[in-house]
C-alpha cells in the first residue's frame, strides 16, 4: 500500500486517542480521524506500516446512523472537541471499552468485564471547563489581523479566529474579544503576544487573566481597564516568558491587578464545603463538578476510617488530600510545583485543617523526605504515569492500599501490572468522564496489599 492511496473503508470502533478504526480486507487496521463507528469513507493513505494504516478523511461516504449535527460552528477544524457528532451517552460506551482494551493489551488483566465498573458521566457535558488557553496569531501569511484565536486540530503554528466555544464559560468569549479588539487597537502582533489563559471558577464565579508575552508589556494600565466594567474578574496577571538558547525557560508573573489567587470551592460527599486558592501556575482539575465526584470516588478507593497516615503524592493544591484529611490521622503532600504547594498550605490554612503537611519536591527523588510511614497512598500522576521506578519506591513502604487516579488508561495499565508483580491486586477501576467530547478520560483504581 502506497501513500497517497484511496482507501473506502467501513470504520468498527474508536481508539483511544480519538482515531476511528476500520479493517481493510488483507486485515490491516486503519486509523482515521473525525470519524466514528457505522461510517462508511474515503481516505487517503498518510502513512503505511506493516500492521497498519494511518490516513486522512476525504469524506464521509455514508454516515453512520449515530452521526448528529455538532453543537459548535468551529467543529471539527478546532482541537478542543473530537466527538460532537456522536452522541454524548455512545461517546461514554466507547469510552468504556477503551478503558478495558488497555487493562487486557498493556496491562495482561483477563476478566475486564468485571474489573472496570460502569463509566461516571457528566450531568451536563457542555461549559465544564474552568481553564482555557487561547494562541495569538495569524491564520495564514496574507491575513493582516493578529487575533486570540485556538489552534486547529493536529496544528501548534496555525490558528483560527473563534466565535463560541461550548466548553468553557460563556464569559470568557466576551473576554476574548475584548483583548482580541485590544490587540489590534494598539497594533500588537503575534510576535509580541503568546498566549492568554482564562481561569473560571464555576462554584465562585471568579474568573482570572493571564496575558502572556515573550518581550515587555508596557501597556499594563490600558489592560486592565478594557475589563473595569466586569466585577466578576478578580485578578488579571501579565506572564513574561523568556527563552534563550542553552538557558531554562523563565517565566515571570506580575499581578497587575486584583488578587494574587481565585477561590473555587468544591463539595465533599459529606457534604463539606472546602475552599481552594488557585494561582496561574497552579494545576486544577479542568472540570470542577466532576473533581467533586473523581475525588470521591478516591476517598471511597482509599477506605478511611480516621486511623490511616495518607501520602497524596502528585497533590497539586492538595485537593485530593484535603477531601480526605477528615478521615485521616495525617495527611502528607509531595509536588514538584512550589506555586501549587504554596496553595495547597493557604488552601489548608483556608480551610481549617491541621493533620495536614505539604512540601515541594519530586516524588522520585524527595518520597523519602516524607517523615512518616502511610498506610495509604494517593496518587495523580502527569499523564506519563508513575513508572517501575516510582511504583517500586511506593511498594517498599508496604501501604495497605493504594489510590491510582489517572489520564492515561495504557499507562495506568502498565503501573498496575509492575504492582501486581509486586504483591498487589488490583480490585477494581472507576472510570469518570472529565471531559465530554474528547477522548480524554480520568480512573480511579483501588490496589490493595495481598494477604
Amino acid at each position: 500500500m502506497t501513500k497517497g492511496q484511496i482507501l473506502r473503508v467501513k470504520i468498527n470502533k474508536l481508539a483511544f486517542g480519538g482515531s476511528g478504526i476500520g479493517i481493510l480486507e488483507d486485515g490491516k487496521k486503519v486509523f482515521v480521524e473525525g470519524v466514528i463507528p457505522g461510517d462508511v469513507v474515503s481516505a487517503r493513505v498518510r502513512r503505511s506500516k506493516k500492521n497498519y494504516v494511518e490516513a486522512d478523511l476525504i469524506e464521509v461516504v455514508e454516515p453512520s446512523p449515530s452521526r448528529i449535527k455538532p453543537k459548535c460552528k468551529h467543529f471539527p477544524l478546532c482541537g478542543g472537541c473530537f466527538w460532537q457528532m456522536l452522541p454524548y451517552e455512545e461517546q461514554l460506551k466507547f469510552k468504556q471499552e477503551q478503558v478495558k482494551e488497555a487493562l487486557k493489551f498493556t496491562g495482561g488483566f483477563k476478566d475486564t468485564d468485571t474489573l472496570v465498573r460502569p463509566i461516571i458521566g457528566c450531568k451536563d457535558p457542555w461549559f465544564y471547563r474552568n481553564k482555557m488557553e487561547f494562541s495569538f496569531g495569524n491564520s495564514s501569511k496574507d491575513d493582516p489581523d493578529y487575533q486570540g484565536r485556538l489552534h486547529p486540530r493536529g496544528k501548534h503554528i496555525d490558528v483560527f479566529d473563534i466565535e463560541e466555544c461550548f466548553l468553557q464559560s460563556e464569559k470568557v468569549a466576551k473576554i476574548l474579544a475584548r483583548v482580541r479588539d485590544f490587540a489590534k487597537k494598539n497594533n500588537l502582533s503575534f510576535d509580541k503576544l503568546s498566549s492568554l489563559y482564562v481561569r473560571d471558577s464555576k462554584n465562585t464565579g471568579e474568573i482570572m487573566i493571564n496575558l502572556v508575552t515573550c518581550v515587555d508589556f508596557p501597556l499594563q494600565k490600558e489592560f486592565v481597564e478594557i475589563f473595569a466594567d466586569m466585577p466578576e474578574v478578580v485578578s488579571i496577571y501579565w506572564s513574561l516568558v523568556t527563552k534563550k538558547r542553552g538557558i531554562k525557560t523563565q517565566i515571570q508573573e506580575f499581578l497587575l491587578a486584583g488578587k494574587p489567587t481565585i477561590r473555587e470551592e468544591l463539595t465533599t460527599e459529606d457534604g463539606t464545603v472546602l475552599k481552594f486558592k488557585i494561582s496561574p501556575q497552579a494545576f486544577f482539575q479542568p472540570n470542577t463538578r466532576q473533581a467533586e465526584i473523581l475525588y470521591s470516588e478516591a476517598i471511597k478507593a482509599a477506605g478511611l476510617t480516621g486511623a490511616e497516615v495518607v501520602f497524596d503524592l502528585y497533590c497539586g493544591t492538595g485537593t485530593i488530600g484535603l477531601f480526605c484529611a477528615h478521615k485521616a490521622k495525617k495527611i502528607y503532600g509531595l509536588e514538584i510545583n512550589e506555586s501549587a504547594i504554596k496553595n495547597a498550605k493557604q488552601n489548608a490554612i483556608l480551610n481549617g485543617i491541621e493533620n495536614s503537611w505539604f512540601k515541594a519536591g519530586d516524588v522520585d527523588k524527595n518520597i523519602l523526605e516524607i517523615p512518616d510511614t502511610p498506610d495509604v497512598v494517593i496518587v495523580d500522576p502527569p499523564r506519563a504515569g508513575l513508572g517501575e521506578k516510582v511504583v517500586l519506591k511506593i511498594v517498599d513502604f508496604k501501604p495497605k492500599v493504594v489510590v491510582y487516579v489517572s489520564c492515561d488508561p495504557a499507562n495506568l495499565a502498565r503501573d498496575l501490572k509492575i504492582f501486581e508483580t509486586q504483591g498487589y491486586k488490583v480490585e477494581y477501576v472507576q472510570p469518570v468522564d472529565m471531559f465530554p467530547h474528547t477522548y480524554h478520560i480520568e480512573n480511579v483504581a483501588r490496589v490493595a496489599i495481598s494477604m
